[in-house]
């Protein structure tokens, strides 16, 4: 072949682009790229400028030489003349601006404890900010002692995987006034604040926030309205789910935003949902739409694709979205009637994020099964891309062997049709018998789909024949299949999966059906460990950030209290205490006999660390072939965005150990 297989060290050579935002003028957008910096063992992002024809200039240049510096989260003056953004120059995160005509950027805010996050208001002279604690702190003196490392909890709700203990301090909406230099802080209380949108003509502003007296046990975010000339709050919805992405329109009647009324344990379709500002009533825009809100399409080879995003066109008539449709995500527009606009976007492709220059042409960073994503313009009529406004890996793809996957679509043991895709080997010759990895992905109300998947590529790369499917739990396939699965672990999205693989042999003459391997991660690493205890039909078993033990899950998990039992029928900690242990893989293991590998991260707070020693300490004491494999520093999240060189070991690990097991 012309073209070289993809190895595990490509995985460094990506470039990723995303969260782009146009102008006010409609003539520029600006974006976040970002790299791999393997000296510093991290990701390095920046920001570019490029016009509608793709003319591309960098707009933020400074170096350390020590620390990985972030540029991200663009925002667009209102004059258009500058883009103000968050960066970690000085060490923590504070609101930086660059003139678009060149120059260097310049500090806007000095807070030491950082800003999470900001917005401009409608005159630009003020930023909203989101910062946790007291700013300025008045107590704060010169000669204060250090602060004593030990930790008092007192909340239920105390940790979160890749944040770690969370602090005492609440995070708080400040306003900004950048003339005079000065932070006047408008929440109070003992709740977190976040999302501030000022109100069209700037003499408010919105934000999300539950002042809820029982808030620890079930999280219900209300919204909020904070009248600037009178400083009054008020409360404008009081939550019944999800409630974010908050979005004023144009004409400062509505509000729209992305939630459900379905409480917080609830993993169906999120809705766009609209409020109005006159009367305050709410409309599910969506309701009869049974697809989610945003993309849920899980892959490893993508960074920094912004928050979910809902956008007015001019005329205050029509919202943009994107949604999970199966293996897709696409864009539509649904009108303040409810009525939801066919795709707009081409398929099969992944929108992760995107804007608008009017209601024919968006722009949107897109990814395909072969190529990572990229900025493109798309016309919204003819649903086609019209022009790449970004080149970055060009020449990688055009060295590098992509597999293109193909999808199949199969009936489940009770002709449930579910969707998947297999991934032939590189250099794939027919009659020639190949070995077979089969993926299970995480959530599990997540889905595979339409992007390109680092990790499978590379086990192509290494002669195997890649199987992924989505199951029942899945998204993308509507509100009632996606929750198929409460209750039910175990049971028929089992089938589900192990359907898949029969239907793939049964059609796929070459497949060598003696040489099967299987792995998953978090919901897929559990299910890896059931399949295993009912099955040996797979010579090698890797699990990833899995769980083993529900009991012990339910209170060592950061949401371990409230999944367990949302997910599980109500099961209760106390009086479901057998049904928890037999839903458990660690109480059948002695019936593994795969060769299984444990890959964990020792700061993983979802499925903490306690289920991987539990597992391999229990497979190890009845005999099984079984290695145990660390990731320090590492959380849930290692293999989308854990530090480079753990990242590549652990791909090592994975692929190695089907490759000792696979006869040539």
């Amino acid at each position: 072949m012309s073209k070289r297989p993809i190895t595990i060290e490509d995985l460094c050579k990506l470039t990723f682009v995303g969260n782009p935002v146009v102008s006010p003028k409609k003539d520029k957008i600006v974006y976040v790229r970002t790299v791999v910096d393997q000296e510093k063992d991290g990701y390095a992002s920046s920001l570019y400028l490029v016009d509608l024809e793709g003319n591309e200039i960098p707009l933020t240049t400074y170096f350390s030489k020590d620390t990985l510096i972030k540029d991200t989260s663009p925002k667009w003056s209102p004059d258009g003349q500058s883009v103000a953004f968050l960066s970690n120059r000085t060490g923590k995160n504070q609101v930086w601006k660059i003139s678009t005509l060149g120059g260097e950027a310049i500090a806007l805010t000095d807070v030491d404890q950082g800003i999470s996050n900001f917005e401009f208001s409608p005159d630009g002279q003020s930023l909203a900010l989101t910062i946790s604690g007291e700013w300025p702190n008045e107590d704060k003196k010169e000669d204060q002692k250090e602060e004593s490392d030990v930790k008092v909890i007192t909340r239920l709700r105390y940790k979160a995987d890749g944040v770690g203990i969370l602090s005492d301090k609440r995070n708080h909406i400040y306003l900004y006034d950048l003339k005079q230099n000065s932070y006047t802080k408008l929440t109070e209380g003992e709740y977190d604040f976040s999302q501030p949108r000022f109100s069209s003509n700037g003499t408010g502003l919105f934000y999300v926030a539950t002042k809820a007296a029982d808030k620890e046990w079930g999280y219900l975010p209300s919204i909020w309205y904070y009248d600037l000339s009178t400083k009054t709050e008020k409360n404008l919805y009081e939550g019944k789910g999800t409630t974010a992405a908050p979005s004023v329109s144009p004409d400062g009647k509505w509000l729209a935003f992305i939630g459900h009324t379905r409480g917080e344990r609830s993993q169906g379709n999120n809705e766009v949902l609209l409020l109005s500002l006159e009367t305050g009533k709410l409309s599910r825009l969506t309701k009869d739409f049974d697809y989610t809100v945003g993309n849920l399409v899980g892959i490893d080879a993508r960074y920094d694709s912004g928050d979910f995003r809902l956008i007015w066109d001019e005329t205050s008539e029509g919202i943009y979205f994107s949604a999970t449709i199966g293996g897709d995500c696409l864009l539509f527009k649904v009108d303040l009637h409810g009525h939801v606009s066919k795709p707009l976007t081409p398929a099969p492709a992944s929108i992760t994020s995107f804007d608008l220059i009017n209601q024919k042409i968006a722009i949107a960073v897109i990814e395909t099964p072969t190529e990572t994503g990229k900025l493109v313009k798309i016309n919204l009529e003819s649903q086609t891309l019209e022009q790449n406004l970004s080149h970055w890996n060009q020449t990688f793809f055009e060295e590098v062997f992509i597999s293109e996957p193909e999808p199949f679509t199969y009936q489940s043991t009770d002709e449930k049709e579910i969707e998947g895709w297999l991934l032939k080997p590189y250099g794939f010759k027919a009659g020639k018998k190949y070995p077979l990895i089969l993926q299970i992905h995480g959530g599990p109300a997540t889905a595979y789909g339409n992007g390109l998947h680092h990790e499978m590529q590379v086990m192509a790369a290494k002669g195997y024949l890649v199987l992924y499917t989505n199951p029942r739990g899945s998204q993308g396939y509507g509100h009632d299949f996606v929750n198929a699965v409460i209750g039910d672990y175990g049971g028929m999205d089992y089938a589900d999966i192990i359907a898949g693989l029969d239907y793939a042999l049964e059609h796929y003459n070459f497949i060598d059906k003696e040489q099967l391997f299987v792995t998953g991660g978090s919901y897929g690493g559990y299910m890896t460990n059931v399949i295993v205890t009912r099955t040996n039909r797979f010579k090698a078993a890797v699990t990833q950030r899995s769980i083993c033990n529900w009991h012990s899950f339910y209170g060592t998990s950061d949401i371990g209290f409230f999944f367990t039992e949302w997910q599980h029928g109500h099961a209760d900690l106390w009086n479901d205490y057998e049904r928890l242990i037999k839903l458990s893989p660690l109480h059948y293991a002695r019936n593994v006999k795969t060769p299984i590998l444990i890959l964990h991260s020792e700061q993983d707070l979802r499925c903490p660390m306690e289920q991987a020693e539990q597992w391999y300490i229990a497979l190890k004491r009845l005999g099984v072939e079984t290695k145990f494999v660390r990731f320090p520093d590492e959380n849930h999240d290692l293999s989308r965005s854990g530090k480079p060189k753990h990242r590549l070991k652990r791909l090592e690990h994975l692929i190695g150990w089907f490759l000792d097991r696979t006869a040539n």
